[in-house]
C-alpha cells in the first residue's frame, strides 16, 4: 500500500480508481491543459490526469510520499512533482496562463484553498475539489436554504459552484468519518462588487444572529439604526421582517450599495 497515512497531514487516500476517473473526467482535459494538482499522495489521481494533459505539476508536502512519486513519474516529463505546501505557491510560478486545478483535500485547508483560489482566480479555468460533503453543501447552498451562508454568498459572488456527486467514507483509506462531495469551481463574473469590505462587512453583520430579523442584526451595524434599514429595505422592495438567509447575492450587493450611501466610512 506504500507509505502509511500520517494524522498530522490529515491523510486519507482516495483508493477507489472507479471514483478517481470519474473525478478526473470532471476536469474534462485536453492535451493543450496545464494542471496543478494539490496533494498527490500516492498518485492515484496523478495517474490518471497524466495520460492527457499536456502539463502536470502535482504538489505533496510528505516527503516519504515525494519519494515514490518521483520513482513513478521520473520518466514522464510532463509531470513535475514538487515538495511543497499548496496554498504557499502562486500559478503563474509553473504555468503561463489558464490552468486547471484539482485534489482530495485535506478538510481543514478547505477554507484557506478557497481564499487560495480567489487570489488566482484570474486564469483558472476549472476546478475539481474533493471537500468534506457538509461543507459542499454550504458553499454551493441556495438562498433560503439552511445552509446558506456568508461562506456561500462570498464564493458564489465570483464561481459557478456545484455539487458533482457525493463519496463514501468506503472510497478512502482509511475511511474517514465523514461523507466527501465533489465540487465543481468555474470563475464567473456574474456579479460586479464595487467594494469587497464593505460588502463582507454587511454580510457578515447580516448573519451575526441567523434566527434574528435582518433589521436587528443590521441595526447594530456602525452608522446605522433600525430606523435607517427600514428605510432601506422599503427602498430596495424587501420585507420589514425578513431575515438574511432570504436575500440573494444581487439583494446584498443593492443592500451594500444603500448602505455605503448612507453611512460615512
Amino acid at each position: 500500500m506504500g507509505s502509511r497515512p500520517k494524522k498530522r497531514f490529515a491523510q486519507h487516500f482516495l483508493a477507489d480508481k472507479n471514483i478517481a476517473r470519474k473525478i478526473v473526467d470532471l476536469l474534462d482535459i485536453t492535451p493543450d491543459d496545464k494542471i496543478l494538482e494539490i496533494g498527490s499522495g500516492r498518485g492515484t489521481l496523478t495517474e490518471i490526469i497524466a495520460e492527457n494533459a499536456g502539463a502536470l505539476f502535482t504538489f505533496e508536502i510528505d516527503r516519504d510520499l515525494m519519494q515514490n512519486l518521483e520513482k513513478k513519474f521520473r520518466d514522464n516529463p510532463r509531470v513535475g512533482v514538487i515538495q511543497k505546501d499548496f496554498l504557499k505557491i502562486a500559478p503563474e510560478d509553473y504555468i503561463d496562463g489558464p490552468y486547471k486545478l484539482i485534489g482530495n483535500i485535506p478538510y481543514d485547508i478547505t477554507s484557506p484553498l478557497l481564499e487560495w483560489i480567489t487570489r488566482h482566480r484570474k486564469n483558472l479555468i476549472r476546478a475539481v475539489i474533493t471537500s468534506q460533503k457538509e461543507f459542499a453543501e454550504r458553499v454551493a447552498a441556495e438562498p433560503g436554504t439552511k445552509n446558506w451562508a456568508p461562506l456561500s454568498i462570498f464564493c458564489q459572488s465570483r464561481f459557478d459552484i456545484k455539487v458533482a456527486f457525493d463519496i463514501s467514507p468506503k472510497s478512502f483509506y482509511p475511511p474517514p468519518k465523514i461523507n466527501s462531495s465533489c465540487l465543481i469551481i468555474e470563475p464567473k463574473d456574474k456579479f460586479i462588487i464595487p467594494d469587497d469590505n464593505i460588502f463582507e462587512s454587511v454580510v457578515r453583520q447580516s448573519f451575526t444572529q441567523r434566527r434574528k430579523q435582518l433589521v436587528n442584526n443590521l441595526g447594530e451595524y456602525p452608522g446605522l439604526n433600525r430606523e435607517a434599514i427600514h428605510n432601506i429595505l422599503n427602498d430596495l422592495g424587501l420585507r420589514r421582517d425578513i431575515r438574511a438567509e432570504h436575500l440573494s447575492i444581487q439583494d446584498f450587493l443593492n443592500l451594500t450599495e444603500k448602505i455605503k450611501a448612507t453611512v460615512k466610512y
